[in-house]
Protein backbone atom coordinates (compact mmCIF):
# COMPACT_ATOMS: atom_id res chain seq x y z
CA UNK A 1 0.00 0.00 0.00
CA UNK A 2 1.57 3.41 -1.33
CA UNK A 3 1.59 5.95 1.64
CA UNK A 4 1.87 9.77 0.50
CA UNK A 5 4.10 12.53 2.16
CA UNK A 6 2.95 15.84 2.56
CA UNK A 7 5.33 18.14 0.55
CA UNK A 8 8.23 19.96 2.82
CA UNK A 9 10.95 22.68 1.95
CA UNK A 10 13.82 20.48 2.99
CA UNK A 11 12.95 17.83 -0.36
CA UNK A 12 15.58 20.74 -1.46
CA UNK A 13 18.32 18.93 -0.33
CA UNK A 14 20.05 17.19 -2.90
CA UNK A 15 21.02 13.67 -2.22
CA UNK A 16 24.85 13.09 -2.14
CA UNK A 17 26.43 9.67 -2.40
CA UNK A 18 29.59 8.72 -0.38
CA UNK A 19 30.81 7.19 -3.00
CA UNK A 20 31.22 10.32 -5.34
CA UNK A 21 28.76 9.52 -8.29
CA UNK A 22 25.30 8.38 -7.68
CA UNK A 23 25.47 5.80 -10.25
CA UNK A 24 28.70 4.36 -8.58
CA UNK A 25 25.84 3.40 -5.43
CA UNK A 26 25.02 0.30 -7.51
CA UNK A 27 28.46 -1.15 -7.96
CA UNK A 28 28.90 -1.16 -3.82
CA UNK A 29 28.95 -4.80 -2.36
CA UNK A 30 28.27 -5.40 0.73
CA UNK A 31 29.12 -8.64 2.79
CA UNK A 32 28.18 -9.83 6.43
CA UNK A 33 31.69 -11.20 7.28
CA UNK A 34 30.09 -11.71 11.21
CA UNK A 35 26.77 -12.01 13.00
CA UNK A 36 27.63 -8.18 13.60
CA UNK A 37 29.82 -7.37 11.03
CA UNK A 38 29.44 -5.80 7.44
CA UNK A 39 32.46 -5.62 4.67
CA UNK A 40 31.47 -2.46 2.35
CA UNK A 41 33.81 -2.30 -0.55
CA UNK A 42 33.81 -1.02 -4.51
CA UNK A 43 34.86 -3.94 -7.23
CA UNK A 44 36.40 -1.20 -9.20
CA UNK A 45 37.38 2.54 -9.61
CA UNK A 46 38.86 4.79 -11.67
CA UNK A 47 40.11 8.96 -11.66
CA UNK A 48 36.56 10.15 -12.07
CA UNK A 49 35.83 8.76 -8.63
CA UNK A 50 38.03 10.43 -6.53
CA UNK A 51 39.79 13.65 -7.84
CA UNK A 52 36.73 15.31 -9.24
CA UNK A 53 36.06 15.06 -5.44
CA UNK A 54 38.78 16.10 -4.24
CA UNK A 55 40.48 13.28 -2.91
CA UNK A 56 44.71 13.12 -3.58
CA UNK A 57 44.90 9.19 -4.97
CA UNK A 58 42.67 6.36 -5.39
CA UNK A 59 43.85 4.40 -2.16
CA UNK A 60 42.22 7.69 -0.03
CA UNK A 61 39.17 7.58 -1.72
CA UNK A 62 38.66 3.63 -1.47
CA UNK A 63 40.00 4.10 2.05
CA UNK A 64 37.95 7.32 3.34
CA UNK A 65 34.55 6.80 0.84
CA UNK A 66 33.05 3.52 3.13
CA UNK A 67 33.28 5.98 5.89
CA UNK A 68 32.30 9.23 5.29
CA UNK A 69 28.31 8.61 4.96
CA UNK A 70 28.03 11.61 7.77
CA UNK A 71 29.76 14.04 5.43
CA UNK A 72 27.75 13.21 2.42
CA UNK A 73 24.82 14.43 4.70
CA UNK A 74 26.59 17.57 6.08
CA UNK A 75 27.12 18.18 1.77
CA UNK A 76 23.43 17.89 1.32
CA UNK A 77 22.60 20.44 3.80
CA UNK A 78 25.34 22.59 2.61
CA UNK A 79 23.85 22.56 -1.03
CA UNK A 80 20.33 23.02 0.34
CA UNK A 81 20.87 25.43 2.83
CA UNK A 82 23.96 27.61 1.83
CA UNK A 83 26.26 28.78 -0.50
CA UNK A 84 29.05 26.89 0.60
CA UNK A 85 30.59 24.38 -1.67
CA UNK A 86 33.23 21.76 -0.42
CA UNK A 87 34.79 18.99 -2.55
CA UNK A 88 34.82 15.85 0.00
CA UNK A 89 38.61 15.64 0.17
CA UNK A 90 38.17 19.36 1.74
CA UNK A 91 35.51 18.53 4.06
CA UNK A 92 37.15 15.17 5.17
CA UNK A 93 40.63 17.44 5.79
CA UNK A 94 38.70 19.81 7.56
CA UNK A 95 36.72 16.75 9.63
CA UNK A 96 40.07 15.79 10.48
CA UNK A 97 41.27 18.29 11.98
CA UNK A 98 38.19 18.66 14.11
CA UNK A 99 38.65 15.41 15.31
CA UNK A 100 35.94 13.96 13.93
CA UNK A 101 37.50 11.23 12.74
CA UNK A 102 40.62 9.36 14.74
CA UNK A 103 42.83 7.16 12.51
CA UNK A 104 44.43 3.92 14.91
CA UNK A 105 48.20 3.15 14.39
CA UNK A 106 46.47 -0.26 13.22
CA UNK A 107 44.67 1.76 10.83
CA UNK A 108 41.43 0.94 11.99
CA UNK A 109 38.89 4.85 12.06
CA UNK A 110 36.43 5.91 14.80
CA UNK A 111 34.18 7.73 13.53
CA UNK A 112 32.13 9.82 12.99
CA UNK A 113 32.15 11.23 16.47
CA UNK A 114 29.26 13.07 17.22
CA UNK A 115 30.80 15.36 19.65
CA UNK A 116 33.53 17.46 17.74
CA UNK A 117 31.33 16.98 14.48
CA UNK A 118 28.44 18.98 15.98
CA UNK A 119 31.13 21.81 17.52
CA UNK A 120 32.92 21.84 14.29
CA UNK A 121 29.64 22.41 12.21
CA UNK A 122 27.98 25.09 14.64
CA UNK A 123 31.61 26.93 14.20
CA UNK A 124 32.17 26.64 10.90
CA UNK A 125 28.66 26.85 8.87
CA UNK A 126 26.47 28.02 12.14
CA UNK A 127 23.77 24.72 12.17
CA UNK A 128 22.31 24.20 15.34
CA UNK A 129 23.45 20.53 16.65
CA UNK A 130 21.50 18.20 19.37
CA UNK A 131 22.93 14.81 20.07
CA UNK A 132 19.82 12.16 20.12
CA UNK A 133 20.74 8.96 22.18
CA UNK A 134 18.50 6.36 23.22
CA UNK A 135 15.74 7.15 21.44
CA UNK A 136 13.46 5.22 19.16
CA UNK A 137 12.74 6.81 15.52
CA UNK A 138 8.90 6.96 16.26
CA UNK A 139 10.13 9.63 19.28
CA UNK A 140 13.42 11.52 17.49
CA UNK A 141 10.91 11.47 14.38
CA UNK A 142 8.86 14.14 16.12
CA UNK A 143 11.48 17.24 16.04
CA UNK A 144 11.83 16.55 12.00
CA UNK A 145 10.46 19.67 10.28
CA UNK A 146 11.21 22.26 7.89
CA UNK A 147 14.66 23.44 8.41
CA UNK A 148 15.59 20.69 11.27
CA UNK A 149 16.51 17.07 10.40
CA UNK A 150 17.95 14.29 11.74
CA UNK A 151 21.31 12.49 10.75
CA UNK A 152 20.45 8.97 12.01
CA UNK A 153 22.53 5.94 12.88
CA UNK A 154 20.93 2.96 10.85
CA UNK A 155 22.56 -0.24 9.43
CA UNK A 156 24.32 0.18 6.23
CA UNK A 157 21.65 -2.62 5.05
CA UNK A 158 18.98 -0.28 5.19
CA UNK A 159 19.59 -0.18 1.43
CA UNK A 160 17.58 -3.71 1.04
CA UNK A 161 15.11 -3.45 3.93
CA UNK A 162 14.19 -7.18 3.62
CA UNK A 163 17.25 -7.73 5.33
CA UNK A 164 16.73 -10.14 7.88
CA UNK A 165 17.94 -9.82 11.63
CA UNK A 166 20.32 -7.02 10.09
CA UNK A 167 23.13 -5.06 12.03
CA UNK A 168 22.02 -1.79 13.75
CA UNK A 169 24.11 1.32 13.49
CA UNK A 170 27.28 2.29 11.56
CA UNK A 171 26.16 3.78 8.94
CA UNK A 172 24.16 7.66 8.89
CA UNK A 173 21.45 8.81 6.84
CA UNK A 174 19.71 11.98 6.41
CA UNK A 175 16.41 11.73 7.67
CA UNK A 176 14.18 15.05 6.22
CA UNK A 177 10.75 14.92 6.12
CA UNK A 178 8.15 12.40 8.48
CA UNK A 179 4.23 11.96 8.05
CA UNK A 180 1.97 9.47 8.09
CA UNK A 181 4.25 6.55 9.86
CA UNK A 182 6.38 7.01 6.92
CA UNK A 183 9.75 8.38 6.92
CA UNK A 184 11.72 9.96 4.12
CA UNK A 185 15.59 9.92 3.80
CA UNK A 186 18.15 10.06 1.81
CA UNK A 187 20.91 7.60 2.03
CA UNK A 188 24.32 8.00 0.71
CA UNK A 189 24.86 4.31 0.22
CA UNK A 190 21.75 3.51 -1.10
CA UNK A 191 20.71 1.78 -4.64
CA UNK A 192 20.33 4.55 -7.75
CA UNK A 193 16.39 3.35 -6.91
CA UNK A 194 16.09 4.27 -3.37
CA UNK A 195 18.92 6.66 -2.35
CA UNK A 196 17.25 9.74 -3.18
CA UNK A 197 14.87 10.40 -0.23
CA UNK A 198 14.00 6.45 0.04
CA UNK A 199 10.85 5.75 2.14
CA UNK A 200 9.98 3.26 4.88
CA UNK A 201 7.04 2.40 7.45
CA UNK A 202 8.77 3.83 10.74
CA UNK A 203 8.50 0.05 11.90
CA UNK A 204 10.70 -0.75 9.34
CA UNK A 205 13.46 1.84 9.53
CA UNK A 206 13.20 1.09 13.47
CA UNK A 207 15.11 -2.37 12.85
CA UNK A 208 17.66 -0.54 11.70
CA UNK A 209 18.19 2.53 13.86
CA UNK A 210 20.66 2.38 16.44
CA UNK A 211 18.29 4.89 18.24
CA UNK A 212 20.99 7.69 18.22
CA UNK A 213 21.88 10.30 15.82
CA UNK A 214 22.23 14.21 15.54
CA UNK A 215 19.52 17.31 15.00
CA UNK A 216 20.43 19.58 12.47
CA UNK A 217 19.00 22.88 12.20
CA UNK A 218 19.31 25.70 9.76
CA UNK A 219 20.90 28.74 10.27
CA UNK A 220 18.77 31.81 10.88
Amino acid sequence: MSTSISPSPDVVLPCVSQWGRLERNDDVVMRRTTPSGLEVFLPHTDRDDWAAHGYRSREEYLFWSRKVCGLACLQSLLHGWTDVRLAMGELLAQALDWGCYVVEPSGTVQGLIYRPFMAWVNARFGFGCRLVERTPIHVSSREVRPGQVLIASVSPEIRDPATPEPCRGGHLVLVHAVHGGVVRFHNPSGYTHNSDSATLPMGVFQRFHADRGILITRPS
